[in-house]
């Protein structure tokens, strides 16, 4: 589960620690170890209110809360479901795309990643089909298997941002959605995404992923 405490910032707790993810700044945030008792008691209110001064100072230090944002709020809490078939997608259709046509594709996600803030990255996907259906699991492994055979023919490194963003807009070319959830671990501090559908994660294996708590998924 994690908090969206405001438009661009999300919260999850992992391994006993709180971590903020700020779209606007690009960054993730570790909550103090003194005020981490004070965020989660009022995350975990059964009821909607204001944060007390102490964490609104600490989200304005951070500069997470600024003039003219909205009031954090708690109410907003959401819950990632990880898919129910844990083994990575198969079969590479290699019509689906050609290696010129990937690499065009990943160095656009390359720039676009560049010449934006992740939030804005991210609110250019508000348009995405939405997810499939259940039934359409071969098609949607055909395509990432696609891509995943193909990659290696880009001189771009891989990342894990990049390589869901490119793998989100192939499949958005052939109608099919997908959720892009972003995780973090606490010990040592790691922080990873990877897309999924209700059946399958396509870019990533289960027990790779399912080592980080979700802090957002769109």
């Amino acid at each position: 589960m994690f908090w969206r405490i405001l438009p661009h910032a999300t919260e999850c707790s992992a391994s006993d620690k709180l971590f903020l993810l700020d779209l606007r700044q690009d960054r993730y945030f570790a909550v103090p170890e003194a005020l981490a008792g004070s965020m989660l008691e009022w995350l975990d209110r059964r009821y909607a209110c204001a944060p007390p001064h102490d964490i609104r100072e600490l989200l304005a230090r951070a500069r997470i809360l600024r003039d003219g944002d909205p009031d954090p709020t708690n109410a907003l809490k959401e819950r990632v479901t990880f898919p129910t078939e844990l083994e990575r997608p198969s079969g590479a259709d290699h019509r689906i795309i050609g290696r010129l046509a990937l690499s065009a594709l990943i160095a656009g996600t390359w720039t676009k990643l560049r010449a934006r803030s992740l939030q804005g990255v991210l609110a250019s996907r508000a348009a995405r089909p939405a997810l499939p259906a259940r039934g359409h699991r071969n098609e949607i492994s055909a395509i990432a298997a696609s891509y995943d055979e193909r990659r290696s023919s880009t001189p771009i490194s891989r990342n894990c941002l990049l390589d869901s963003l490119a793998l989100d807009a192939l499949l958005a070319r052939h109608g099919f959605g997908a959720t892009l959830v972003f995780g973090v671990c606490a010990t040592p501090f790691g922080a990873h995404c990877w897309l999924q559908t209700p059946e399958l994660v396509l870019n990533d294996s289960y027990d790779h992923v399912a080592r980080f708590t979700p802090i957002l998924a769109q």
